[in-house]
C-alpha cells in the first residue's frame, strides 16, 4: 500500500497520533518498549508523532526529545517529594493534569492512540470523544493478568472498577492476539470494534554469529522478577538440570528486577546452582547478552506477546517457552522453538536438557525462528498495519465499515 500522501483527506494534512502511555522512558517495560517502537517506526513513515506520559520519576524532565519523538511527561506528584503516601494520590492527579493536556493540545492532534487499560486510558478515551477525536486502546496482556481483571479488582487505583464501562467506548480496540481478542467480547467489547495486531521487533541485518566450539552453553532469561514469568519454576527447572544431566555444562544470564530476587538467590545456594546462574539486574543493553546466548528460555504462567521472545528470535536464537497463550501464538512445537507445560519444572528442565545436548535442533530452531519474525512480527510491517488502520478511522463513516475492510 502506497502512503506517499499519509493525509486524512477531510483535512488535507499529515496524520497526526498522540501516543498516550501512562509510562515511557526510561521505565522500561514491554508496554513502553513497544510504545517506542511502535512511534519511531510510524515517524519514520511520516506519521506525526507525539507521545504524552506521566512524570513519575522526579530526575526526569517534564519535556525531551527521545529519538526524535518529543515526549511530554504530565505532573503525578509519584516520588516528587519522597513520600510514598503520594503514589495513590499521583494517580488521581495525573488523571487531572492529562485531560488538561489533552484540551491545551487539541489542535495538535487527530488521533489517540492509548497503551495499555489503565485509568489513563479512561481519560484518554472520554476527553477524546468530548473532543472529537478517534481512540485506539491497546491491549497486550490477558488471562488473569490482564488489565481487565486488575480494573475490576480496583488494583490500580479505587474506582477504576466503575471505570469499565467507559473502556468499552473506545472506538478501536487492538488485541495482541486472538485470546485477549476473546477475552473482551466476554467483557462485553463490541468485536466489530476489536482487532488483532501483534507486537512489532527491530529485525537486525544479520542473526548473531555463535561459536560452535563451546562447551559451555550459554542460557538467557529476560523479565520481572515476578510470578506472572515463572522465574521460580526456572530456578527449580535449572536445579533439575543440574541433577537429572550432570554431564552438561551451562550457565544462565538472568535479566531484570523484581521482589523475588531473595528468595530466588536462597534457592540457588540450596539448589547447588549459585555459580551457574548469574542475576544482573535489569539492563540496557539487552541485545549485547542475547547475541552471546546459545538458548533462550521463557517460562512465563502468562503472556501477551513477548519482547524478549520477538527479540531473541530476531537474533536466531533457538527458544524454549511454556505453551501458553501469547507465546503458542508466536511459536510452533519443533518447528520454531521448543513448547513445554507451564507449572512444570521437570518438563522445562527436559526441553532446555535437549537444546543443550542437540546443535543441529539448535541451528534448525534458531533459523526457523528468525525467519517467522521477518515474515510476520518486524516492526515495520506492524507499522505499516497500524497506519492502514489510522487511516481508515480516520475516514470510515463507522467502525463496521473499517473493520470489514482491513
Amino acid at each position: 500500500m502506497s502512503h506517499n500522501k499519509l493525509l486524512d483527506p477531510t483535512v488535507n494534512k499529515k496524520i497526526r497520533v498522540l501516543m498516550l502511555v501512562r509510562q515511557f522512558y526510561p521505565w522500561i517495560g514491554g508496554t513502553e518498549q513497544q510504545a517506542q517502537k511502535l512511534s519511531i517506526a510510524l515517524a519514520n513513515k511520516g506519521v506525526d508523532i507525539h507521545v504524552s506520559t506521566g512524570w513519575w520519576f522526579k530526575d526526569t524532565p517534564r519535556f525531551e526529545f527521545i529519538d526524535n519523538l518529543p515526549i511530554n511527561r504530565n505532573f503525578t506528584a509519584w516520588e516528587m517529594f519522597g513520600i510514598r503516601g503520594l503514589r495513590k494520590f499521583g494517580g488521581y492527579l495525573y488523571m487531572l493534569t492529562l485531560a488538561n493536556y489533552l484540551w491545551r493540545n487539541r489542535d495538535n492532534y487527530d488521533l489517540i492512540h492509548i497503551h495499555g487499560l489503565n485509568y489513563h486510558s479512561i481519560v484518554g478515551i472520554v476527553v477524546g470523544h468530548w473532543l472529537g477525536k478517534k481512540t485506539l486502546m491497546k491491549l497486550a496482556c490477558g488471562g488473569a493478568g490482564s488489565d481487565i481483571i486488575k480494573m475490576k479488582s480496583n488494583k490500580f487505583l479505587y474506582g477504576t472498577k466503575q471505570m469499565l464501562p467507559l473502556a468499552r467506548t473506545c472506538d478501536c480496540v487492538v488485541a495482541i492476539n486472538e485470546d485477549i481478542a476473546a477475552e473482551l467480547v466476554d467483557y462485553d467489547f463490541e468485536s466489530t470494534r476489536i482487532f488483532c495486531l501483534p507486537n512489532g521487533v527491530v529485525v537486525p541485518d544479520k542473526p548473531a554469529k555463535r561459536s560452535h566450539e563451546k562447551r559451555c552453553l550459554r542460557i538467557v532469561f529476560v523479565g520481572r522478577l515476578h510470578p506472572q514469568k515463572g522465574i521460580d519454576v526456572l530456578i527449580e527447572a535449572l536445579g533439575l538440570l543440574k541433577q537429572h544431566y550432570p554431564e552438561l555444562k551451562w550457565m544462565i544470564d538472568i535479566l531484570g528486577k523484581g521482589n523475588l530476587l531473595p528468595e530466588l538467590k536462597e534457592r540457588c545456594e540450596v539448589l547447588g546452582i549459585v555459580d551457574q546462574v548469574k542475576f544482573h539486574g535489569a539492563v540496557v543493553n539487552v541485545n549485547d547478552y542475547l547475541e552471546r546466548a546459545d538458548i533462550f528460555v521463557l517460562p512465563s504462567r502468562a503472556e501477551g506477546i513477548s519482547n524478549a521472545l520477538l527479540e531473541a528470535m530476531a537474533l536466531g536464537l533457538p527458544c524454549v517457552a511454556t505453551c501458553v497463550s501469547g507465546n503458542t501464538t508466536v511459536v510452533e512445537h519443533n518447528k520454531d522453538a521448543l513448547l513445554v507445560e507451564p507449572e512444570s519444572p521437570l518438563a522445562l528442565s527436559k526441553g532446555l536438557a535437549t537444546l543443550i545436548e542437540d546443535e543441529s535442533l539448535r541451528l534448525k530452531l534458531g533459523q526457523a525462528a528468525r525467519q517467522k519474525i521477518e515474515q510476520s512480527y518486524s516492526i515495520d510491517a506492524v507499522a505499516e498495519s497500524y497506519l492502514e488502520l489510522y487511516e481508515k478511522m480516520l475516514t470510515a463513516s463507522n467502525l463496521v465499515v473499517y473493520n470489514n475492510s482491513m
